[in-house]
């Protein structure tokens, strides 16, 4: 048994028992609200990881508590709802494609039909919702098309693919050529494999339309391999934009919804799992061992609660778990030669040339500017003038350090270089 077989086994143990035994749901934690969500990821995490399967008593329930919260009537009548209270304390349902097509995900990972009633009833409304002109998904009604929305619902369709040959498989070609063609960009080396528009989400959504062109290819379906080893080149090329956690607003359907209020909620994304799934499940042996692989794996490993073998994160340990575990997943069938183990983090040599990193000497610098400031009031020598030298040094120190960071002297000297070049070119 490797190390990864032990780590997914007690994450994956400690999951199931996270179940609310009431409800037979999930939370983002145990004792917090029970929620289709967090019930659909950890159904699907405790299926892929194989601590269980259809037939197991966890999963019968939380089928039964996906299948109880789900919309049978009225025009949104197969999605998985929202809940929210009003400002009057009243609980409105709104229809949600996220958790719809998470809910989708586990039940066909459960073992349910697409020709049963639930999926069926799920699959319709989803492509009910797609823009029929486009191919591609908004979060709520009369939206434009997104990236993020057009990404989960079609790694919901590859589901029911995957597990029914030939299903969807029209609506799949068509949606996945919407993909690429309004969000690649193929512009300059700057932006050449990214998707979506330039800002603080474009790592995240390029991340997740990579993700998409894999499983896709992995079904026989994309063809699009350029466009995805050109995504996974731009995520080396960016790893700051890459790993750096982020979080999608999903705005949904405002309907009874009173003024002032929003349906809307934070999707919060662990990006060092969608990182791990996606360059050990590159078919190249250089984004396994890539510098970017290797992080991901380090902040992962560094989530690892040692008591309990679950995973934290900034939505706490349930939450984090079911991220966690399908990516140990594909690093243990797709990378389990290389990296039998989650890798520990090199311990940093600071006479490695380049190596130094310029946070602890920007603090330093603060302390020693603290100290001798102590020095000179203690012998009275600190007046005004000195006072405003000190004042001004220390919030530049400080905002340099919010700035740079924990980047090293020699990644420091690499970006100023590089907005040399751009002034050069520019001019």
């Amino acid at each position: 048994m490797t190390q990864i077989t032990d780590i997914i086994h007690h994450a994956g143990r400690w999951l199931e028992q996270q179940q609310d035994k009431e409800s037979k749901g999930w939370g983002e934690r145990r004792g917090s609200h029970v929620n289709v969500l967090n019930t659909a990821e950890a159904v699907i995490a405790l299926i892929d990881s194989g601590v269980c399967n259809a037939g197991t008593g966890s999963i019968r329930g939380a089928v039964d508590f996906l299948l109880k919260h789900q919309t049978l009537d009225g025009p949104d009548a197969g999605s998985w709802p929202r809940e929210l209270t009003t400002d009057e304390g009243e609980t409105v349902d709104i229809p949600d494609l996220v958790r719809t097509t998470y809910a989708i995900q586990a039940l066909i990972k459960a073992g349910k039909g697409i020709d049963e009633q639930p999926l069926q009833l799920a699959l319709v409304w989803l492509l009910g919702r797609r823009n029929e002109n486009s191919k591609g998904w908004g979060y709520a009604r009369g939206k434009p098309d997104a990236l993020m929305p057009t990404c989960f619902a079609l790694t919901a369709l590859l589901d029911a693919y995957d597990a029914y040959p030939g299903a969807y498989q029209s609506e799949i070609l068509q949606s996945l050529q919407h993909l690429v063609e309004v969000y690649y960009n193929d512009g300059g080396n700057e932006v050449r494999g990214s998707f979506g528009a330039p800002g603080s989400l474009q790592g995240i959504h390029t991340i997740y339309a990579a993700l998409v062109l894999q499983i896709a290819r992995n079904n026989n379906l994309s063809c699009y391999l350029e466009q995805e080893k050109q995504a996974i080149e731009w995520l080396l090329r960016n790893p700051d934009e890459a790993i750096r956690l982020r979080e999608e607003w999903v705005e949904i359907d405002q309907a009874d919804v009173g003024d002032g209020q929003t349906g809307g909620y934070g999707f919060m994304v662990m990006t060092d799992t969608l990182l791990m799934k996606l360059l050990l499940g590159s078919e190249n042996i250089d984004d396994k061992k890539s510098a970017l692989a290797h992080e991901a794996m380090h902040s992962l490993k560094d989530k690892i609660d040692d008591s309990t073998g679950a995973f934290y994160g900034p939505r706490l340990f349930s939450w984090a778990t079911s991220k966690a575990l399908p990516a140990l997943v594909v690093l243990q069938k797709h990378a389990g030669v290389e990296y039998p183990d989650l890798p520990a983090r090199a311990p940093e040599s600071r006479t490695e040339s380049g190596r130094w990193k310029t946070g602890p000497v920007i603090i330093g610098f603060v302390t020693l500017l603290s100290g001798l400031g102590f020095y000179l009031m203690v012998n009275e020598k600190f007046g005004l003038l000195e006072f405003s030298f000190f004042v001004v040094m220390m919030l530049a120190a400080l905002l340099a350090y919010g700035a740079i960071g924990e980047k090293t002297f020699s990644e420091l000297f690499g970006t100023v270089g590089s907005l040399l070049k751009k002034n050069d070119a520019k001019r």
